[in-house]
Protein backbone atom coordinates (compact mmCIF):
# COMPACT_ATOMS: atom_id res chain seq x y z
CA UNK A 1 0.00 0.00 0.00
CA UNK A 2 2.57 2.38 0.95
CA UNK A 3 4.55 1.65 -2.34
CA UNK A 4 1.67 3.01 -4.31
CA UNK A 5 1.32 6.27 -2.89
CA UNK A 6 5.29 7.02 -2.15
CA UNK A 7 5.44 8.50 -5.40
CA UNK A 8 2.18 11.12 -5.54
CA UNK A 9 4.28 14.20 -2.88
CA UNK A 10 6.50 14.05 -6.07
CA UNK A 11 4.08 14.46 -8.84
CA UNK A 12 2.28 16.73 -6.85
CA UNK A 13 5.13 18.85 -5.86
CA UNK A 14 6.38 18.74 -9.68
CA UNK A 15 2.98 20.12 -10.86
CA UNK A 16 2.75 22.94 -8.39
CA UNK A 17 6.09 24.49 -8.66
CA UNK A 18 5.85 25.50 -12.24
CA UNK A 19 3.29 27.18 -11.20
CA UNK A 20 4.24 28.87 -8.15
CA UNK A 21 7.59 29.86 -9.79
CA UNK A 22 5.27 31.69 -12.58
CA UNK A 23 3.36 33.65 -9.78
CA UNK A 24 6.31 34.77 -8.06
CA UNK A 25 8.12 35.93 -11.77
CA UNK A 26 4.67 37.59 -12.83
CA UNK A 27 4.76 39.55 -9.31
CA UNK A 28 8.35 40.36 -9.45
CA UNK A 29 7.87 41.97 -12.67
CA UNK A 30 4.22 43.60 -11.52
CA UNK A 31 6.27 45.21 -8.76
CA UNK A 32 9.35 46.55 -10.85
CA UNK A 33 6.76 48.03 -13.11
CA UNK A 34 5.16 49.70 -10.01
CA UNK A 35 8.76 50.92 -8.82
CA UNK A 36 9.65 52.72 -12.30
CA UNK A 37 6.32 54.18 -12.34
CA UNK A 38 6.79 55.50 -8.84
CA UNK A 39 10.52 56.79 -9.92
CA UNK A 40 8.71 58.56 -13.06
CA UNK A 41 6.11 60.04 -11.00
CA UNK A 42 8.85 61.43 -8.17
CA UNK A 43 11.13 62.61 -11.02
CA UNK A 44 8.35 64.55 -12.89
CA UNK A 45 7.04 65.95 -9.80
CA UNK A 46 10.49 67.14 -8.29
CA UNK A 47 11.11 68.46 -12.16
CA UNK A 48 7.78 70.79 -11.76
CA UNK A 49 8.91 71.76 -8.77
CA UNK A 50 11.63 72.89 -9.33
CA UNK A 51 9.91 74.81 -12.58
CA UNK A 52 7.59 76.54 -10.77
CA UNK A 53 10.08 78.50 -8.19
CA UNK A 54 10.03 81.74 -10.69
CA UNK A 55 10.32 82.24 -14.78
CA UNK A 56 13.94 81.77 -14.62
CA UNK A 57 13.74 78.35 -13.77
CA UNK A 58 10.68 77.82 -16.02
CA UNK A 59 12.63 78.53 -18.78
CA UNK A 60 15.19 76.29 -17.73
CA UNK A 61 14.54 73.59 -20.28
CA UNK A 62 17.64 71.38 -19.76
CA UNK A 63 17.59 71.78 -16.02
CA UNK A 64 13.98 70.43 -15.49
CA UNK A 65 14.47 67.16 -18.44
CA UNK A 66 18.21 66.50 -16.31
CA UNK A 67 15.90 66.48 -13.09
CA UNK A 68 13.72 63.86 -14.47
CA UNK A 69 16.09 61.89 -16.04
CA UNK A 70 18.40 61.79 -12.97
CA UNK A 71 15.80 60.82 -11.40
CA UNK A 72 14.62 58.14 -13.24
CA UNK A 73 18.18 56.78 -13.49
CA UNK A 74 18.22 58.20 -17.04
CA UNK A 75 17.14 54.81 -18.82
CA UNK A 76 17.57 54.68 -22.18
CA UNK A 77 14.21 55.79 -24.56
CA UNK A 78 13.33 58.76 -21.70
CA UNK A 79 11.44 61.11 -23.87
CA UNK A 80 10.42 64.35 -21.99
CA UNK A 81 8.52 67.48 -23.32
CA UNK A 82 8.44 70.48 -21.36
CA UNK A 83 5.91 73.32 -22.77
CA UNK A 84 5.01 76.81 -21.49
CA UNK A 85 1.66 78.29 -21.58
CA UNK A 86 -0.36 81.64 -20.35
CA UNK A 87 -3.31 82.11 -19.60
CA UNK A 88 -4.89 85.67 -18.50
CA UNK A 89 -6.85 84.19 -15.35
CA UNK A 90 -7.13 81.60 -13.70
CA UNK A 91 -8.68 78.45 -15.84
CA UNK A 92 -9.27 80.84 -18.66
CA UNK A 93 -8.29 80.14 -22.27
CA UNK A 94 -4.79 80.21 -23.16
CA UNK A 95 -2.88 83.39 -24.34
CA UNK A 96 0.03 84.39 -26.32
CA UNK A 97 3.23 84.03 -23.18
CA UNK A 98 3.80 87.68 -25.16
CA UNK A 99 0.03 89.22 -24.83
CA UNK A 100 0.02 91.73 -21.77
CA UNK A 101 -2.66 90.95 -19.28
CA UNK A 102 -3.16 92.52 -15.89
CA UNK A 103 -2.44 89.90 -14.32
CA UNK A 104 -0.30 86.60 -16.67
CA UNK A 105 -0.89 83.68 -15.09
CA UNK A 106 2.73 81.18 -16.51
CA UNK A 107 2.21 77.47 -16.76
CA UNK A 108 4.79 74.76 -17.41
CA UNK A 109 3.46 71.84 -18.92
CA UNK A 110 5.75 68.43 -18.44
CA UNK A 111 5.44 64.92 -20.02
CA UNK A 112 7.52 62.35 -19.11
CA UNK A 113 7.47 58.69 -21.01
CA UNK A 114 9.95 56.19 -20.23
CA UNK A 115 10.11 52.77 -21.75
CA UNK A 116 9.83 49.78 -19.82
CA UNK A 117 10.45 45.95 -20.20
CA UNK A 118 9.61 43.33 -18.49
CA UNK A 119 11.27 40.09 -17.64
CA UNK A 120 8.96 37.88 -19.09
CA UNK A 121 6.47 38.72 -22.32
CA UNK A 122 2.89 38.62 -20.64
CA UNK A 123 -0.03 38.25 -22.49
CA UNK A 124 -2.13 41.49 -23.49
CA UNK A 125 0.84 43.61 -21.80
CA UNK A 126 3.20 45.58 -24.93
CA UNK A 127 6.76 45.58 -25.19
CA UNK A 128 7.89 47.90 -24.29
CA UNK A 129 5.52 49.02 -21.51
CA UNK A 130 5.53 52.75 -22.18
CA UNK A 131 4.95 54.52 -18.46
CA UNK A 132 3.77 58.29 -19.06
CA UNK A 133 3.29 60.89 -16.61
CA UNK A 134 1.87 64.32 -17.00
CA UNK A 135 1.68 67.28 -15.24
CA UNK A 136 1.35 71.04 -15.05
CA UNK A 137 1.89 73.45 -12.33
CA UNK A 138 1.79 77.64 -12.44
CA UNK A 139 5.14 80.11 -12.06
CA UNK A 140 4.78 81.02 -8.49
CA UNK A 141 7.48 83.95 -8.05
CA UNK A 142 8.75 86.37 -10.92
CA UNK A 143 12.09 85.89 -11.03
CA UNK A 144 14.85 88.34 -8.81
CA UNK A 145 14.64 91.50 -9.92
CA UNK A 146 11.06 91.59 -11.19
CA UNK A 147 10.25 90.46 -14.78
CA UNK A 148 8.81 87.60 -15.93
CA UNK A 149 8.36 85.17 -19.55
CA UNK A 150 7.41 86.98 -22.36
Amino acid sequence: MKGARSGSALIEFALVVPMFLLLCVAGVDMARVFNSAMKLTGATRTALEYAGVNANTASDVNGIVNLVATGTGNPSGLSVAVTQFCTCTVGGPQVACSSTCTSKLVYVQLTATMPFQTVAAWPYIPQPLNLTRSATIRVAYPPPGGGGIG
